[in-house]
């Protein structure tokens, strides 16, 4: 299983440590191959709102030499995961800032038909509060790339650092993670047989009829469905 993890900042947290402790149960069912991005490094840069990966292709993006390794590896994955702990009741600037990076892959504009059969998982931790927004900013860009099925592991561990975490809560979520891991493996082993999200189904259609009927036309948007044969009658799913 080809798994990429975009971590939304470089603290090895709570959070990172459920990410690790996730990957080191799937392994335990499948052969993992995994792909490593940690923000900001991994991406160091705010998008600017140039509208140039919209109207010109992703690859005239200011910040392409970031971007495209992670969109590369996105695109090579079976189960994507993105983690961040909760920052003012959000993901963190640095995860904000790459999802804005890749708004161009969204259903409303090109979606990877890859995606379409990949698996999502979201993962956030939290001294406090916060946890179904930050999870929520997180699992819409999954679901909007058009991923077959988002996963969603949430909380509150009510300390600043892993190793302050109460050794009962510490099993508990070793044993929270572990079911999730199983459910994880066997959604990425049968993703052809799962079926597409209802809300994927209507975007990939509302945006077709906007591209056929000319109420959506960025010329950068339509050749890649045209290129697809998306206007043509094919479908992805």
């Amino acid at each position: 299983m080809k798994i990429t993890v975009i971590n939304g900042n470089l603290r090895r947290g709570s959070t990172w440590n459920c990410m690790n402790l996730f990957l080191e149960k799937l392994s335990e069912y499948n052969e993992t191959e995994v792909v490593e991005f940690a923000l900001p490094k991994g991406c160091p840069k705010f998008c600017t709102g140039c509208f140039s990966c919209f109207l010109n292709g992703e690859q005239t993006c200011p910040h392409a030499e970031y971007t495209e390794p992670i969109v590369k590896a996105l695109a090579d994955s079976d189960l994507i995961i993105l983690t961040s702990p909760v920052y003012g009741f959000d993901v963190t600037g640095q995860m904000k800032a790459l999802l804005d990076h890749l708004c161009f892959m969204w259903l409303s504009h090109r979606p990877n038909p890859r995606l379409f059969q990949s698996v999502g998982l979201v993962i956030t931790t939290t001294a406090g509060a916060g946890l179904s927004h930050t999870a929520k900013t997180m699992k819409n860009s999954l679901q909007f790339w058009g991923v077959k099925k988002a996963f969603t592991y949430k909380k509150a561990v009510a300390a600043l650092k892993w190793e302050d975490i109460p050794e009962p809560k510490k099993a508990q979520i070793k044993k929270e993670i572990a079911a999730l891991a199983a459910k994880v493996s066997k959604a990425a082993a049968g993703v052809s047989k799962l079926p597409t999200p209802l809300k994927t189904r209507f975007m990939f259609y509302l945006m077709k009829k906007m591209l056929k009927t000319g109420k959506w036309d960025n010329p950068c948007d339509r050749k890649h469905w045209e290129s697809l044969g998306w206007l043509d009658g094919k479908k992805p799913f």
